[in-house]
């Protein structure tokens, strides 16, 4: 395996870790070729394979553990550790490997015991007093014994590295520091090695194990890497104090973490008086280096496969991790002088075998806004729902012959067009909803306004509810075509338990060029073929991002007409089971798909990405995730209700309501650590290219300050960037931050991030409409001026967004762009904003 810290780097529109290969470490053993066990002649020599067998499952939300086929040797890489572990087999022999040139290497904690290299060509060295090296004057390689540690400083990149054994060794090294140059020089020029020649230990038992960890990322100061030695953080990192973090690495040499497991307890009751908790517990399996026996609990009987309970935290502080700032704010027992500067932001040790980490659900979700729309914006709002709720579902979407995102998308606006049209019927009807915040007289301004215009018969709503329901279910009628299902069907994939598309090759209809259907037919699939078709739905990219919108409309449906979403309910399910699933018992679906537990965001890529990224994972659209959750949790809402004399069902649509609840919870707060961008940078004392007012702002940048945007169009696993997959133009970006306009954004879009952010979406709207050929106007025509007027109403400028909006053509909210806005929902939701009564 190979250990790297990796520098930080930054620019306007880019933030990245940074791999250099030679200022790491690689921990391996030396192989025989001809005594390696069972490698076959297409074998590569460094193969390795996921352990999983019934010894020791190794797949884990958090980890993975790996068997080299051709020699015993294994590794379990967890997210947070502080040490790279591999556990060495009988008559395996460990190396450690670098690129960069030792300077000194002491043994067992003893200045006065060092290790001297000898030369990687065996020939003498000659050596210079003033720059002595760590090597043998006779290029010989002397062998030395090993209780339990080598710390050693590596000159290139000023890193201390422990090294930890958990039996005696004999070994010995090999380095090519030809004083001369034993001074920061290309990398080509340097190596260092250490092999491990005998292991001193008569029980064959147990395994070696050998654990590294970075002691100091800035030893000296004088690295050829100064991003690892800033001094401007405003927080002590371990080089401030390698002694004390030794320590505690010595501490916690002899347990590792090896199958994390994470649970959620979702609360089993409703609270009328309290907020709704649900609590994440992460057991990390530390495991003894002794014989593979548990270090502090049984890990088995901790129940943590599904809905969790914490246990007891009682390893005496032997078992550390690395916790990221988030949960820094949930953990006790930390160091909070023992952390590194990461790409996530600060990152300091805590202690504990298990973490519980509070999610506070929030506010029920719903459908209405917290204030009522504003009573001289209802007229406008009434003029534009006369003509959408006369909106009519082409004929692909009603057939199911199209793709699972846009007409998800057509469908979710056509929900949120029906909600108004109840809403405003009820404060017209002196019904008015219980608004969370909103005085009396303006709910009364709210209701006379909405009985003083014409608002759509029952009737009408009835029938657009008719469409919707009907493009609901023709998606999750099985059968295809053959039984009049969706053309493009919905099928279960076995391999990696799944809802899939089979995808739709549409042939246009030659007497009828505006109609068409799709030819195929399973097993013919196009988006199982191609991770480019359907938004890569076929290999598990963007399934929330789509079946959050579906599962949006169904509740919508669900919640007026209760008997249909009793008799859709499995179905629905299939799409929330597949993007949240919360149980581990679920032999169809994987837990919890998505979700990151330990960044705390959920991924858009699946198996793989269409650019097969070096970045890893990566989301694009944060507001569309939170969307996704918002919608699992109202339909949950909506099936209470309809199950409220039903116990067990009743039960079941309740996790489903909490599910959503917390991933809207957990998305909202990862949103605002990695995609809206503004507030101090963590650790500054000022800041005044990100916030001019530092007494205004109540949030922390986790970003480097040389990062300007005010928003991450697409994070990965390593990398943070501001682009989309889709357009160049900034105005993209920022816009596909702030979709769709639902209930949620009020607790999405802080206000003082909103304030920040729009000036330069202003800016940039202007500068995509100033494009030349199809591009000209590509602000307006693709719908982000209609996201523009929200952003407006959402720094309280609620009478500019509304003259804003009224600008803006109909013909827009038709195209592809624009297709999940209407000019009801635009009107609904800038009306529906806190004003800012200052301005």
């Amino acid at each position: 395996i190979d250990l790297f810290l990796p520098v930080m780097k930054a620019s306007s529109k880019n933030m990245q870790m940074v791999f250099d290969k030679q200022n790491g470490v690689s921990l391996g053993a030396l192989v025989d070729q001809k005594k390696v066990k069972n490698i076959g002649e297409d074998d590569a020599p460094t193969s390795y394979h996921v352990i999983n067998d019934e010894s020791s499952t190794s797949i884990s939300p958090l980890g993975v553990g790996l068997q080299w086929n051709h020699v015993d040797m294994k590794s379990f890489i967890v997210r947070g550790m502080p040490y790279g572990t591999v556990a060495y087999g009988k008559d395996v022999l460990p190396t450690i490997l670098s690129g960069n040139r030792p300077t000194s290497i002491i043994i067992d904690n003893d200045e006065s015991n060092k290790m001297q290299c000898g030369s990687l060509t065996g020939k003498p060295v000659e050596q210079v007093p003033s720059m002595k090296a760590p090597i043998s004057k006779d290029g010989k390689a002397n062998t030395y014994t090993v209780e339990n540690e080598l710390v050693f400083h590596l000159k290139q990149s000023d890193f201390t590295w422990a090294v930890f054994f958990s039996k005696p060794v004999k070994l010995r090294c090999f380095s090519d520091a030809v004083p001369m140059v034993s001074v920061a020089a290309p990398s080509e020029e340097v190596q260092f090695r250490v092999d491990v020649i005998e292991v001193l230990s008569e029980d064959d038992d147990d395994e070696l194990v050998v654990r590294m960890a970075v002691a100091s990322e800035c030893t000296t100061g004088r690295s050829t890497m100064n991003g690892h030695c800033d001094r401007t953080l405003g927080y002590d990192t371990v080089s401030t104090n390698m002694e004390k973090y030794l320590e505690i690495l010595r501490k916690g040499k002899d347990s590792y973490p090896k199958n994390p497991l994470v649970g959620v307890d979702f609360p089993k009751e409703d609270d009328e008086v309290n907020e709704r908790v649900s609590n994440v517990v992460i057991d990390w399996d530390f495991t003894s280096i002794k014989a593979n026996k548990s270090a502090a609990t049984d890990h088995a009987s901790n129940k943590l496969r599904g809905v969790a309970r914490s246990t007891k935290n009682d390893d005496d502080g032997a078992s550390i991790m690395f916790a990221l700032p988030h949960h820094l704010e949930s953990l006790s027992d930390k160091e909070s002088s023992m952390c590194f500067h990461t790409f996530h932001g600060r990152t300091c040790l805590v202690h504990g075998t298990t973490w519980d980490l509070p999610v506070k659900h929030g506010a029920p979700q719903s459908f209405l806004a917290d204030r009522p729309p504003l009573a001289h914006v209802i007229p406008a709002i009434a003029r534009a729902l006369k003509v959408d709720i006369k909106f009519q579902f082409s004929s692909n979407v009603l057939r199911g012959a199209a793709d699972t995102y846009f007409p998800a998308k057509i469908m979710s606006k056509v929900g949120r067009v029906i909600e108004i049209a109840y809403e405003l019927k009820q404060l017209s009807d002196g019904v008015a909803p219980d608004y969370a915040d909103a005085d009396e007289s303006t709910v009364v301004e709210s209701a006379s306004a909405a009985a003083a215009v014409d608002l759509p018969s029952d009737s009408e709503i009835e029938s657009l509810l008719d469409e919707l329901q009907e493009s609901v279910e023709i998606f999750l009628k099985p059968g295809g075509k053959a039984e009049k299902g969706g053309e493009a069907e919905f099928l279960f994939d076995e391999s990696w338990g799944g809802f899939l598309n089979c995808g739709c090759k549409y042939t246009f209809d030659k007497e009828s060029p505006d109609k068409g259907t799709c030819s195929n037919v399973f097993p013919s699939c196009p988006a199982l073929a191609d991770v480019n078709e359907d938004f890569g739905n076929g290999f598990y990219n963007d399934h929330h991002f789509h079946y959050g919108y579906h599962c949006y409309a169904a509740a919508v449906v669900a919640k007026h007409r209760p008997e249909w979403g009793k008799r859709m309910y499995e179905r629905v399910l299939m799409y929330v089971r597949d993007i949240a699933n919360p149980s581990y018992f679920d032999k169809h679906y994987p837990m919890f798909r998505q979700k990151d537990f330990y960044l705390g965001n959920s991924w858009a890529a699946g198996l793989m990405s269409m650019e097969l990224s070096p970045h890893g994972r990566e989301q694009e659209s944060s507001s569309e995730a939170i969307a996704a959750f918002e919608g699992i949790s109202l339909f949950g809402a909506a099936m209470m209700s309809a199950f409220k004399d039903d116990a067990e069902n009743l039960e079941s649509a309740r996790l489903v309501r909490n599910v959503g609840e917390f991933l809207t919870s957990m998305e909202i707060e990862a949103a605002n650590r990695f995609w809206h961008v503004w507030g101090e940078q963590e650790g500054s004392t000022s800041n005044s290219s990100v916030v001019k007012d530092s007494t205004l702002s109540t949030h922390t940048n986790t970003y480097s300050s040389l990062y300007t945007k005010k928003v991450v169009g697409m994070m990965h696993d390593t990398m943070a960037s501001f682009q989309t997959w889709f357009a160049p133009q900034d105005v993209v970006s920022y816009g596909i931050q702030l979709i769709p306009f639902t209930a949620v954004a009020q607790r999405r879009d802080d206000p003082e991030w909103t304030k920040e952010l729009y000036p330069v979406y202003a800016k940039s709207c202007e500068i995509a409409d100033m494009g030349s050929g199809q591009n000209s106007g590509f602000c307006m025509k693709n719908g982000w001026s209609i996201v523009q007027a929200g952003l407006l109403a959402e720094t309280g400028k609620i009478d500019e967004a509304v003259s804003m909006a009224k600008d803006i053509p109909s013909k827009i909210y038709l195209s592809e762009g624009a297709n999940g806005h209407s000019a009801t929902n635009t009107l609904w939701f800038i009306s529906t904003r806190k004003r800012d009564e200052a301005q």
